[in-house]
């Protein structure tokens, strides 16, 4: 199954180039599915087609969905809310208070985008686009799955043998429930489900990310931070798309500026990115809304080619053997080296690059050896193992 996520900046017009490359997957044959992990829905406008929990069809071989999160929080988290409601509640909160404490921020697009795990197991579509949220939300809800796993292999182990030790006395003398082996269970379950969940978004054969962006300084920027960010975390990008590109047909001289701004930063785009692809979609004069139109700025963007292909593959993280050393080797984009800080604890890497933080489980192979040094080569980090 071949997995596609969109994100950008808010309001770069993500959800739009997401249904125009899902209606030209199914135009080319592949049975697609669309969803939308926003919480905020705009499938059903962008479509001009009422849609819910599950899928409807939108025209033959394309369906739709916008998730709704509170069932599945109910659905993957209610045992453990149910347990966190009576903890918050033993402390004095009142029922709203620990309701709303026993669901974490970021948690309704997360549980949304476990959808993915759930139709890669079926193999009911050939092709599944995900209209993400912003890339502030995306970048937190893509780093769960590896957050998650690192909590169950350091702490719930712990916690689970001291809880089965101390139940029994626990119950009687602390002033707040103690979890039971149910809730245990729910969250091994849940990081399980996590973890497969994370094998999906990183093989990078079925499963890339579409970075929409404007050409406009403050849009470029933050998609800088956020390539960065899934290099990082082992998530590929395959198509950068410009959107709302202004068209030669415009020559009031009102916009003489604008395109020069636009120039100037499609320059920076190729450059920033390279050698990942570049298209790009033109400004419309209308709104683009409805399966005409968005056929329209699809067959625009992709003209003869496959959507469903990969544009772009490259492995974030790599292992050679340089000079006799082993070397892991990070694609790290738009960084300096005085921004990265490593550290190396157990068979873990700690890489720090500004304020982003990731907890490398080292393969086999490198178990055994400590870091000697690190070097940049070109976009790269290379670091060298003894």
């Amino acid at each position: 199954m071949r997995t596609i996520l969109f994100t950008g900046k808010g309001g770069v017009g993500k959800t739009t180039l997401a249904a125009a490359t899902a209606l030209r997957c199914a135009r080319h044959g592949h049975k697609t599915l669309i969803i939308s992990t926003d919480a905020a829905h705009s499938l059903s406008d962008s479509f001009e087609r009422q849609l819910g929990n599950t899928p409807a069809e939108i025209i033959p071989n394309l369906y739709g969905q916008e998730i709704s999160a509170l069932e599945e929080i109910e659905s993957k988290w209610g045992e453990i809310k149910t347990y966190l409601n009576a903890l918050f509640a033993s402390q004095g909160l009142d029922t709203v208070e620990a309701e709303e404490l026993s669901v974490f921020p970021g948690m309704e697009e997360l549980f949304s985008l476990m959808e993915i795990r759930q139709y890669s197991r079926t193999g009911e579509y050939d092709v599944i686009i995900v209209d993400c949220a912003p890339t502030a939300d995306t970048l937190r809800l893509l780093s769960a799955p590896e957050v998650t796993s690192w909590y169950l292999k350091h702490i719930f182990p712990v916690q689970r043998t001291a809880a089965r030790a101390v139940r029994p006395v626990a119950n009687r003398i602390l002033p707040f429930p103690f979890p039971d082996d149910a809730v245990f269970a729910a969250m091994k379950r849940l990081t399980t489900q996590l973890a497969e969940m994370k094998q999906i978004l990183e093989d990078e054969k079925k499963t890339s990310i579409r970075l929409v962006v404007n050409a406009e300084k403050m849009v470029v920027k933050e998609a800088q931070r956020s390539y960065t960010f899934f290099s990082l975390f082992g998530y590929t990008v395959d198509l950068i798309i410009v959107n709302r590109v202004l068209p030669p047909v415009i020559e009031d001289h009102y916009f003489d500026r604008w395109k020069e701004i636009q120039e100037t930063y499609l320059r920076v785009i190729k450059d920033s990115f390279s050698p990942v692809p570049i298209v790009s979609a033109q400004l419309y004069s209308r709104e683009i809304v409805g399966v005409p139109l968005l056929e329209e700025i699809g067959l625009g963007i992709y003209q003869d080619r496959d959507p469903a292909q990969v544009f772009f593959a490259q492995r974030p993280i790599r292992i050679l053997k340089e000079d006799g050393r082993f070397v892991l080797s990070l694609h790290l984009p738009f960084v300096e080296k005085a921004e990265v800080d490593l550290s190396q604890k157990g068979e873990e890497l700690m890489v720090k690059v500004g304020p982003l933080k990731r907890n490398i489980l080292l393969p086999r192979i490198l178990l055994s050896r400590k870091v000697q040094g690190a070097r940049f080569d070109n976009e790269r980090l290379k670091i060298v193992f003894r």
